[in-house]
């Protein structure tokens, strides 16, 4: 599934950088030119990651930041913000309480991308690791106060988790050479020359 990246720019030529740094197939992007149009429609689109420039017309993107962070269907997403190289930051409006990152424009495509992607796996991951299994035949102490300790019911054996975490890499495995291949073949799309 494509990660959907929504942008907010009102310039072309930034609205066509992004364009090329999220081409299809791993990526979806929706752009607008303004931050009333993004805040319209920003719901329905289920964003995985939000690039919003801090000078947008109308409804700057101070303001559309703020908005956007004091949503709970949107407090995760990833908010980058785009500041033009020569636009000084508003000291008394700094954007960094709403943005995961503010990144300069013209902006170097692989940092933005790379930038992305662990922003989305940051706040897509596991907030916490699992805890050790218990094994059949080990013993749970439940505290001082709960008295002796406790038998643990049956569980899996060693082997069926092992088993179990060698199908969960298997699949990941499999995710990741999809979403390699499918951006290898977007890469040579864009290289060839139109015929």
């Amino acid at each position: 599934m494509p990660y959907r990246i929504v942008c907010a720019d009102p310039s072309p030529s930034v609205q066509k950088a992004v364009q090329l740094v999220f081409a299809e197939p791993e990526f979806r992007l929706t752009v607008f030119e303004d931050g009333a149009s993004l805040l319209g429609a920003v719901a329905d689109l289920r964003p995985d990651a939000l690039l919003v420039s801090l000078t947008l017309p109308g409804r700057d993107g101070y303001e559309v930041g703020r908005i956007l962070r004091s949503r709970k269907d949107l407090a995760s997403v990833p908010l980058i913000g785009l500041r033009g190289t020569f636009e000084a930051v508003d000291s008394d409006r700094t954007p960094p309480a709403e943005y995961d990152e503010v990144l300069p424009k013209p902006f170097d495509s692989e940092r933005l991308a790379a930038v992305v992607r662990e922003l989305i796996a940051r706040k897509t991951g596991p907030s916490s690791l699992p805890e050790e299994p218990l094994w059949p035949g080990e013993r749970e102490t439940a505290g001082p106060a709960a008295g002796p300790a406790s038998t643990v019911p049956p569980g899996p054996s060693e082997a069926e988790v092992k088993a179990i975490v060698r199908e969960e890499i298997g699949e990941m495995e499999r995710e990741i050479e999809k979403r390699v291949r499918a951006r290898v073949l977007a890469d040579i799309k864009e290289w060839m020359p139109k015929t």
